[in-house]
């Protein structure tokens, strides 16, 4: 019975240090992992910021584990980042990541608080050349809304043909602006047909390119400099 007694005890403390050594092994082979490295990062569809800047934005570097940096922990990252709207990050078995970046739009300068508006409203410290500049101050928040809302509707060619915005109210329209063209024409438009901007070219074309000034408030119609 002793005998039986031994080898059991035996054959237990035999299946512990089994285990413990698997144990031991399997987390360091986990731990191991966690110090492999990302080897590159590839950056795609940021048109605003560098690749630097969006590796900066999500916390990311050659330092970055490759094994515990998650989707999700980027996905919380973004949520306080101004500028990337969306990203979605794939891991390759090359230990690289490829950064699909969906940034917000900017839509116009603001000339009184000096900082560049974009698609959601807020208003960020970058300069942008190609966008317009808004010279005066949009005082009704409803209308202000509306304004950016609409100018999202503005592609991006369109966006680059205005110089100035000027909100300039009368007693129809309280949400009336002057989009003054780098071409040197004029545009009178409503906020709620501000996307008509986008006829632009087609329109000044179909006048055979005179200056003058373009009444999109009130239908649609061409008025040349005398």
């Amino acid at each position: 019975m002793n005998k039986k007694r031994k080898k059991r005890k035996r054959l237990k403390i035999k299946s512990v240090l089994i285990f413990l050594f698997s144990l031991t092994l399997l987390i360091g082979l986990i731990y191991g992992l966690t110090l492999i490295k990302v080897r590159s990062f590839y950056v795609y569809n940021n048109n605003y910021l560098s690749d630097e800047e969006v590796l900066k934005e999500l916390k990311l570097d050659k330092k970055s584990s490759f094994l515990l940096t998650f989707t999700p922990i980027e996905k919380t990252i973004i949520k306080k980042s101004k500028f990337i709207k969306d990203v979605k990050i794939h891991k390759t078995l090359d230990l690289e990541f490829k950064i699909d970046v969906e940034e917000y739009k900017v839509l116009y300068y603001d000339s009184k608080s000096r900082k560049t508006v974009i698609e959601n409203g807020s208003k960020i410290d970058y300069l942008d050349s190609n966008v317009p500049v808004l010279i005066n101050e949009i005082p009704d928040q409803n209308v202000y809304k509306t304004f950016v809302k609409k100018m999202n509707k503005v592609n991006n060619n369109s966006l680059q043909m205005i110089s100035e915005i000027t909100y300039s109210p009368n007693g129809i329209d309280k949400d009336r602006f002057l989009f003054s063209m780098n071409d040197g024409n004029y545009v009178y438009v409503t906020s709620t047909k501000i996307s008509k901007i986008n006829d632009y070219k087609s329109i000044i074309n179909s006048v055979e390119n005179k200056k003058g000034i373009l009444y999109l408030d009130y239908g649609n119609y061409f008025v040349p400099k005398e």
